[in-house]
């Protein structure tokens, strides 16, 4: 189940993710920090390290800089009165993103908690304008508390330039960075509303106030990172464009120099120390954990593929090989014996025989014919004998029982035990084959990919296995991939070019040509009048694992609150399309004790009574659900469920997704009427019943494997709005993103005004030394809300499709021999 502390469809995985990997996500959940401290990461020392507020910088200024592209922070700083946290992200190497909690010493959160530090929350983005030159200085623009309270609001400009060891910064910021007002805005020429600067934000927060920005009189900033001779240490000197004599909250600080200095120690590739004196009188201390989640990746231990055993047909013949090839072949061919002399006048080919006992090896590792010796083969057409030799590897090259089902004449399709294939493909390659069938020269294999992230290596495993143990009148082997009973994609492979490819890899361009992939129908392609069955499995059975987990809060005056936990997962298969799934918790500790609903809010609380579901009981139900999913159409994808849908709401509901194969396009619709639990999460109900639903687009781009997902609809409040979410994936499945949230709530909404968010989602084979389709996540939201809650589904028809993406397919041309 989705965390109830941040909206739905983020992260969720496909049906067949989950069951392979619910045993592991718990364990992943409670050692991610573990990962991230030991992840490797290269760092150039200088330029890198972050500032107080997060984000690449010096200490209360930012620079032009940026973190490798893929990176990671988290950091934490005091300067007294602020104690300040942040997440900060890179998902390209000119983006910044990051989310802060400034916790204010001085101040408390008001009546409703008048002990408590007061909490703000605050969105930050940097972007680079145009790189470093040899002489330019790289230069960017940045947005600071952007659609939060506007408290430490600020823009600025800045440029970063390095010259040998030391990387000197100069910028003009407006807002917070710019209090001093060094003098007039030389962006009034363009008009006087920059002349003044108004309110940055609202009462509650959660405004974009665009009219106030690059406003009011700026001041300048910079300094210098200097890298020392001892390899960890870079020192900073930095002068700030904040006098402190108009801090929010009516804090009072005073600033008795303008110069701050400062050094980072990194103990390793992911930890650094910081500590400074900043404005003349005051200790700064903090601490930086980095990783770059571009470069996660853990060695696999997959077991070794099989051997390919050696072609019995006479297609790949020297006459197709490169020229090179070809002529080193023909010279073997026509290497001199004892009964034929050399010619002596002529590079070409001559009609004598070729010998059988050539003592140098082929390229190929051994050339044999089709009758296993060693040579061409010999017919009564000398131009043949020439171009007749087959380029595979020598039988004694493959396991003993490959050699026998790939070239024993006895072998056939009525000899083959069909159920100990389809076994032996589910152990080797991941492939959970329900169907096998074969139509003329084409062996059909209907199957869902649960094991390889990218489907290319599953089939060239596959193909492996189904070479080494069929008969050739095999020609193509077809691969009809689906996911919980929905048909997606249908691949073929010519068995005789992967077995040219893989015992001779300079086949490979011929080999990968010839793959097609398409959409799949919910009926097979070819005439069923004309294909026959040989295996036909209906998928079943009870599955379960056990796992930890995490459920936690941020934002509100309680600060930071943790529920540790047991899951019991369990699922059971009714057949292809349909299936009861089930979830259950067990508190281990907690500190929701703290909790202390204080929203000035006049939504209904959907979400707030969280303390309440938390507190009330050690055991609970977050999920009992029974699934069904139906295809109407080569594009048209729907699913229905009914049940306890997550933690805090019962209901049913259905969706239905149109996604074509080869569009960047695609159209969903959900709808759902569902019910407030009771806090015991067992299977009682309240009274507060609400009908939800959204109609969300999804565009693939072409740009960097950017992913945008725009949803507008009703939420769990009531109220109607759009959400977007915008996500960058990595190569190796790593996906960053952000969403934003805004309803028409208005001033019934309170705090914040709107929902906004980061996150992240890492594959849990860059954990593990097995290879697993399934993912986890980490959020972060600024704090509980009624207003923009989305119904947590557990299964998103979008993610269950995803082998639809025909770039995604493509991507993994690589792995097809791996």
């Amino acid at each position: 189940m989705s965390s109830p502390f941040r909206p739905a469809n983020h992260l969720a995985l496909s049906e067949c993710q989950q069951r392979s990997a619910s045993a592991r996500n718990g364990w992943l959940a409670l050692g991610i920090m573990g990962g991230l401290l030991g992840a490797q990461i290269a760092h150039a020392a200088t330029g890198e390290s972050q500032s107080d507020f997060g984000g690449v910088g010096l200490m209360q200024t930012p620079t032009a800089r940026f973190a490798p592209q893929g990176e990671l922070s988290f950091t934490y700083s005091r300067t007294q009165p602020y104690k300040r946290f942040s997440v900060n992200a890179t998902p390209f190497e000119w983006m910044e993103l990051g989310f802060r909690y400034v916790s204010v010493e001085t101040v408390s959160y008001g009546a409703a908690a008048p002990d408590r530090d007061y909490l703000d929350k605050s969105f930050d983005t940097k972007f680079r304008l145009w790189e470093e030159g040899r002489y330019q200085p790289e230069v960017a623009v940045g947005l600071r508390d952007l659609g939060g309270t506007g408290l430490f609001s600020s823009e600025y400009l800045v440029a970063s330039k390095r010259y040998g060891d030391f990387d000197f910064s100069l910028g003009l910021g407006w807002g917070y960075l710019g209090n001093r007002g060094d003098f007039g805005n030389p962006l009034n020429v363009v008009g006087d509303r920059f002349s003044s600067r108004g309110d940055s934000g609202g009462s509650d927060g959660g405004e974009f106030s665009i009219g106030s920005m690059f406003s009011g009189r700026p001041s300048a900033f910079g300094g210098i990172e200097y890298q020392t001779p001892w390899d960890p240490l870079t020192l900073k000197l930095e002068y700030e464009g904040n006098d402190y004599s108009d801090e929010p909250l009516t804090v009072e600080i005073n600033q008795d120099s303008p110069i701050n200095l400062g050094a980072t120690v990194k103990v390793n590739d992911t930890l650094s120390l910081h500590g400074g004196w900043e404005r003349g009188n005051t200790a700064m201390l903090g601490l930086s954990l980095s990783t770059n989640l571009a470069g996660l990746s853990q060695d696999k231990d997959d077991g070794t593929p099989e051997a390919v055993a050696p072609s019995t047909q006479h297609r790949y013949r020297n006459d197709q090989t490169p020229e090179a090839f070809r002529v080193r072949s023909l010279n073997d061919v026509n290497r001199p014996t004892a009964s034929s002399p050399a010619p002596t006048d002529s590079p070409e080919p001559t009609d004598s025989p070729a010998p059988t006992d050539s003592p140098e090896p082929s390229l190929a590792g051994g050339l044999v014919n089709a009758n296993g010796n060693a040579g061409h083969e010999t017919n009564s057409n000398a131009n043949s004998e020439a171009a007749g030799t087959l380029l595979t590897l020598d039988a004694d090259t493959a396991p003993e029982a490959a050699a026998n089902a790939s070239t024993n004449p006895d072998i056939s399709l009525d000899t083959v035990d069909w159920d100990a294939l389809a076994d032996t493909l589910r152990a080797q390659t991941g492939l959970e084959v329900s169907r096998l069938r074969v139509n003329g020269d084409t062996l059909i294999i209907e199957a869902e990919a649960t094991r390889f992230r990218k489907d290319l290596q599953a089939e060239g495993r596959a193909n492996r296995v189904l070479h080494n143990r069929l008969p050739a009148s095999i020609t193509t082997f077809r691969y009809r991939l689906s996911s919980n009973g929905l048909a997606l994609r249908e691949d073929d492979h010519p068995r005789e070019s992967f077995v040219a490819a893989a015992n001779d890899r300079r086949f490979d361009a011929e080999y990968e040509h010839s793959i097609t992939a398409r959409a799949a129908s919910p009926e097979a392609s070819d005439d069923a009048s004309t294909s026959r069955t040989l295996l036909d499995r209906e998928p079943g059975g009870f599955s379960w694992g056990v796992s930890p987990g995490v459920n936690q809060n941020f934002g509100g005056p309680d600060g930071y609150l943790y529920q540790l936990y047991l899951r019991l997962d369990a699922l059971w298969r009714t057949d292809r399309n349909g299936w009861f799934s089930g979830s259950a918790t067990y508190q281990l500790f907690d500190n929701f004790d703290d909790y202390e609903y204080i929203a000035d809010s006049d939504l209904p609380r959907v979400r707030t009574f969280i303390g309440e579901y938390l507190k009330e009981t050690d055991a609970g139900i977050d999920n009992l659900q029974y699934t069904r999913t139906y295809q109407f159409g080569r594009d048209w994808y729907s699913q229905a469920y009914g049940g306890i849908l997550e933690m805090m709401y019962a209901g049913v509901g259905a969706e239905v997704l149109y996604r074509p194969m080869n569009s960047a396009l695609a159209l969903g619709l959900d709808i759902n009427r569902v019910r407030q639990r009771d806090f015991d999460q067992q299977f009682g109900l309240r009274d507060y019943t609400v009908t939800t639903g959204h109609a969300t687009a999804y565009w693939q781009t072409d740009w960097h494997d950017v992913l945008v997902k725009g949803s507008v609809g009703r939420y769990l409040a009531g109220d109607i709005g759009a959400t977007l979410d915008v996500s960058r994936s990595f190569s190796n499945g790593v996906n960053i993103g952000a969403w934003a949230t805004m309803t028409d709530a208005g001033d019934d909404y309170g705090e914040g005004s709107f929902d906004k968010g980061l996150y992240v989602s890492i594959p849990l084979d860059a954990f593990f030394t097995t290879s697993s389709k399934g993912n986890t996540g980490l959020a972060w939201a600024p704090l509980t809300r009624d207003g923009g809650a989305r119904l947590n589904r557990r299964y998103q028809l979008y993610d269950m499709t995803g082998d639809r993406d025909p770039e995604g397919y493509w991507d993994g041309i690589n792995k097809v021999y791996k």
